[in-house]
């Protein structure tokens, strides 16, 4: 008489098994359900509080609306979206983080970062969590232009935002007359009016304008300059950065950086063509 043979399952399908165990608890971790335990101050004041190195001052009224300069609003936006949060944006540079973050004022900063600053020793309970995103100021000039370095800068008159203080800090470091506008289009503006000589945007948003049929004859400009500042977040709670480094990481796959870039560009565009009220004064 035959008896069934027995067969014992290998160590190896054992741990094919655990191992699709672990999958399947790692998937489930990532699920949206999930994201809603995350930030609970936020979720009980009802918005995530955004701390950004620059915020511009309310508007006086029947003031022309612009697209502000550097990202800062798209990224909060966005984080917002992930979150399923609205935003609310507050001043904060990075030598403030840490209090306004143990006070519970804002959730997250926004910070820059150059390289040195990288090193820096945080408190334990606070996380940095890269974007990685960076960026460094860049030239718009015509093309006409008899600047090719530098060093050929002393002495013109070098435009861009308020906020972009790379951007003034790289032009009064080479001698140029700096001269400041509100929002990025209004110094766009006077570059293609010809009341500066050229103008200051950030590198990745200047490629995308460049694409415009319109700015063609603006396409000059110089070589990059300095080290990138990187573009950093800092919060409270591990639970809270292991998700955002996750959430950049999607950022990054996803071409986010790229679409909020375009995103800007178009917008400064038609800001700039609102404006521009006269033909260029170099025909």
């Amino acid at each position: 008489m035959r008896f069934p043979v027995r067969v014992r399952p290998s160590r190896f399908v054992f741990l094919l098994a655990v191992l699709a165990l672990l999958a399947a608890a790692g998937a489930r971790s990532l699920r949206p359900a999930d994201v809603k335990t995350l930030f609970a101050e936020a979720r009980l004041r009802g918005a995530l509080i955004v701390g950004v190195p620059y915020l511009a001052p309310p508007l006086a009224a029947g003031a022309k609306v612009r697209t502000p300069e550097r990202l800062d609003s798209a990224m909060a936006q966005r984080l917002g979206k992930s979150l399923g949060l609205p935003v609310a944006l507050r001043q904060a540079d990075a030598a403030q983080a840490q209090a306004l973050l143990a006070s519970g004022a804002v959730d997250l900063v926004l910070a820059d970062q150059t390289g040195a600053e990288g090193d820096a020793v945080l408190p334990e309970d606070v996380k940095r969590v890269p974007t990685g995103y960076a960026t460094r100021p860049q030239a718009v000039i015509r093309d006409d232009t008899a600047m090719r370095r530098w060093p050929d800068v002393a002495g013109h008159t070098v435009c861009m935002s308020e906020a972009a203080a790379a951007a003034q800090a790289l032009a009064r470091h080479w001698g140029a007359t700096v001269r400041i506008y509100r929002v990025p289009s209004d110094a766009l503006v006077a570059v293609r009016e010809g009341r500066c000589d050229l103008g200051l945007v950030d590198d990745t948003v200047r490629t995308p304008l460049m694409s415009y049929p319109e700015w063609k004859k603006f396409s000059a400009t110089l070589p990059l300059e300095d080290s990138p500042v990187e573009h950093v977040w800092l919060l409270r709670g591990k639970p809270e950065a292991a998700w955002l480094a996750g959430e950049m990481r999607q950022w990054r796959g996803q071409g986010a950086w790229r679409e909020m870039a375009s995103q800007w560009a178009r917008n400064v565009a038609f800001d700039v063509y609102l404006d521009q009220n006269v033909p260029d004064c170099h025909g």
